[in-house]
C-alpha cells in the first residue's frame, strides 16, 4: 500500500559548522607583514547542508538533516544548534573532524578564513545509515547538498535516487565536482556558472543564449528534468520544456555566503506549498539576492521572504 507523502523535507549532505571571529585591528604583527585582530566576540552558525536545512526550518518547514559529524566539540555545537532551531537530527557521528569554516572579521570586512576539514570515506558506514532513515522517511522531497566533503558519493546517490523513484519522491541537487552521472534521474539540479565550467572543462560566457544551451545539454546528457542554474548578478535561467531567463536585482552584497543555500531551500519550500514552479523560481531568486545584503550566513525568514517583491 502506498504512503501517504508529507511535506516533510529530508537534507542529505556534507554538514559545517560556519564559525565568526569578530575584532578590532590598528596595527601590525611584528612577526610577519599581517594585520592583529583583538577579538570582541565569536559564535557559530549551521553552515553546508545545515544552513539548508536552518532555512527551511526558518521557513516553517518541517526538516530533517542527515550528514556525517565529528565527535568532537564541534559536532556538539553543531547538535545544540539544531536542536534550538527545531530540526531533525539524523547524523552520523564518526571519527573525523567536524568540517569548520572559520571567518576572522574586523571592520566590517573578512581578514582571513580558516578551514578546518576532513573529506569522509566511510562509504559503507553512511550508505547503511541512509538506508534505515530512508526507509522512514514520509516526505516527499530530498535535497542533497553536495560539497565534496564524501557524503555524497556515486553510492550513496544511488541509493537516495533509486529509493525517490520507487516512493515517488523529488530529489534536488546542489551539485559538486565534474562527476554528474551520480546524479542522474533527479528532478532538478541547481549549478551555478563556476560549476558549469568545471563540469564542460572549458570557459562560459554568461549570456541567456549560452547558459541556456549548457542547460540543455546537461538535461539531456543525465536525464534530469528541471535544470535551475544561478548566474550572480545576471540572475537565473531555468531550463524545462521551455527556457525562463529571471533578472537579478541590483543591491549592496554585504557577504555571500550561502546564497545558494537559500536559493535551494526558497525552491523547494515554495514547490512543496504548491507553488507554481515559475513563481518559486522567482522568489528563490529574490531571497538569494536579499541574504546577501545581511552579514555572515543568513537563514530567511517566512516573514522576510513574504515581504519580497
Amino acid at each position: 500500500m502506498p504512503v501517504s507523502r508529507t511535506n516533510d523535507i529530508l537534507v542529505i549532505g556534507d554538514v559545517m559548522l560556519d564559525q565568526y571571529v569578530s575584532g578590532s585591528t590598528d596595527r601590525l604583527s611584528p612577526e610577519a607583514p599581517v594585520p592583529v585582530v583583538k577579538i570582541d566576540s565569536q559564535f557559530s552558525v549551521l553552515g553546508g547542508a545545515a544552513n539548508v536545512a536552518n532555512n527551511l526550518a526558518a521557513l516553517g518547514a518541517n526538516v530533517s538533516l542527515l550528514g556525517v559529524v565529528g565527535r568532537d566539540d564541534n559536532a556538539r555545537i553543531v547538535n545544540e544548534l539544531l536542536e534550538a532551531k527545531g530540526i531533525a537530527n539524523q547524523l552520523l557521528d564518526a571519527d573525523i573532524f567536524t568540517t569548520v569554516k572559520t571567518r576572522v572579521i574586523s571592520r566590517n570586512q573578512q581578514m582571513v578564513r580558516v578551514d578546518r576539514e576532513e573529506v569522509f570515506s566511510d562509504e559503507d558506514a553512511f550508505v547503511n545509515h541512509l538506508s534505515g532513515v530512508l526507509s522512514f522517511f514520509q516526505g516527499s522531497a530530498i535535497i542533497v547538498s553536495d560539497y565534496a566533503k564524501g557524503v555524497c558519493s556515486s553510492e550513496a546517490m544511488k541509493v537516495i535516487l533509486t529509493w525517490a523513484t520507487n516512493n515517488d519522491v523529488k530529489v534536488l541537487i546542489d551539485p559538486k565536482g565534474t562527476d554528474w552521472s551520480k546524479y542522474e534521474g533527479a528532478f532538478l539540479i541547481k549549478p551555478n556558472v563556476k560549476e558549469l565550467e568545471e563540469l564542460f572543462n572549458t570557459s562560459i560566457e554568461n549570456t541567456n543564449s549560452e547558459i541556456a544551451q549548457f542547460g540543455k545539454e546537461i538535461r539531456s546528457r543525465y536525464n534530469i528534468e528541471n535544470v535551475l542554474i544561478t548566474r550572480s548578478e545576471e540572475g537565473m535561467t531555468y531550463i524545462h520544456d521551455e527556457i525562463l531567463h529571471v533578472k537579478s536585482r541590483k543591491v549592496d552584497i554585504y557577504d555571500l555566503s550561502g546564497a545558494g543555500d537559500t536559493v535551494i531551500a526558497v525552491l523547494v519550500f515554495l514547490i512543496q506549498q504548491g507553488e507554481d514552479i515559475s513563481i518559486a523560481i522567482n522568489k528563490a531568486n529574490q531571497a538569494g539576492s536579499y541574504v546577501i545584503t545581511k552579514p555572515n550566513t543568513y537563514a530567511i525568514s517566512n516573514t522576510e521572504l513574504n515581504s519580497l517583491n
